[in-house]
């Protein structure tokens, strides 16, 4: 698809036909928290919900926007745990992020990380990596964004090009909502065959099919009570089955589902909360 040229701006309408995912990641991190207007936690998110306010999903349960911002702070630490790791060794490390979307770790990060990171490349389908390209061409995080080496390949063919023998990590966040849980599974393999020695950060959002192959539903504001991810689509994939891909678990984060707080009059005050687990792993 060829966008139009005119001023670097993508057609209208185009921001619809966007992969949802990536949309309701760009409203968690740049506009709310909960139902309620706050500081954002990523700048460049804000800055094209304000350029482009047309990506605003036209539905985003609380409960999954609350997943998002928890999931993104889990994802942050670990990286940051990784970088440390590195450093440790006097090494720096390549950073492979799929599916990213309207992601902008390469600024988020940039103070804490940036003497550790060797390289930065976000491999995305084409049409969302273009409309983001030309986003961000004309904003003042166009320079940063330049030092990020971008790969547009469909998603079925998604892998680790031209690897190193540096250090390499992986992130799969929200890589599973769009490909489910047998993409996942076959994403691993390829990277675990094309880059042998790379760790990987991946997320298994409770809300994905559950291992028995029932479909999971963002509840909302229905639930009741705290409820445990066994049983959801966090528990999607076992031990067992990383193994045979060829990985084990280096850190294994899971988060319970919770209930929306409510004030005895009945209003809401804080968001409920998808199940979630967050997995840091490395080679078996």
């Amino acid at each position: 698809m060829q966008f139009s040229p005119l001023r670097g701006f993508p057609p209208r309408h185009m921001e619809h036909r966007l992969p949802i995912v990536t949309r309701w990641t760009l409203y968690a991190l740049g506009a709310v928290e909960g139902q309620r207007v706050r500081r954002p936690r990523d700048p460049v998110a804000a800055w094209l919900l304000r350029r482009h306010p047309k990506l605003l999903p036209t539905f985003a349960a609380p409960s999954i926007l609350s997943m998002i911002r928890a999931r993104a702070a889990i994802v942050d630490r670990m990286i940051e745990d990784e970088v440390h790791r590195v450093r440790g060794l006097d090494q720096r490390l390549a950073v492979w992020s799929f599916g990213a979307g309207f992601d902008a770790r390469w600024y988020r990060l940039r103070p804490i990380v940036q003497d550790a990171i060797l390289s930065h490349a976000e491999v995305e389908d084409p049409e969302v990596l273009s409309f983001k390209n030309q986003a961000l061409a004309d904003s003042s995080f166009a320079g940063l964004w330049d030092t990020v080496h971008r790969v547009p390949v469909r998603e079925d063919r998604w892998t680790v090009h031209d690897a190193t023998d540096d250090p390499t990590l992986v992130i799969l966040e929200g890589v599973a909502s769009r490909l489910g849980v047998e993409g996942l599974r076959r994403l691993l393999g390829r990277i675990r065959q094309d880059v042998p020695h790379a760790t990987v950060i991946a997320d298994l959002p409770g809300v994905l099919q559950n291992a028995t192959g029932t479909p999971a539903v963002a509840v909302g504001s229905s639930r009741t009570r705290w409820s445990s991810p066994a049983g959801t689509g966090a528990s999607s994939m076992h031990v067992k089955d990383l193994r045979r891909l060829g990985w084990r678990l280096r850190e294994d984060h899971w988060l319970s589902a919770r209930p929306e707080l409510r004030a005895p009059s009945g209003m809401a005050i804080c968001a409920g909360m998808e199940a979630l687990r967050v997995m840091h792993l490395c080679p078996d």
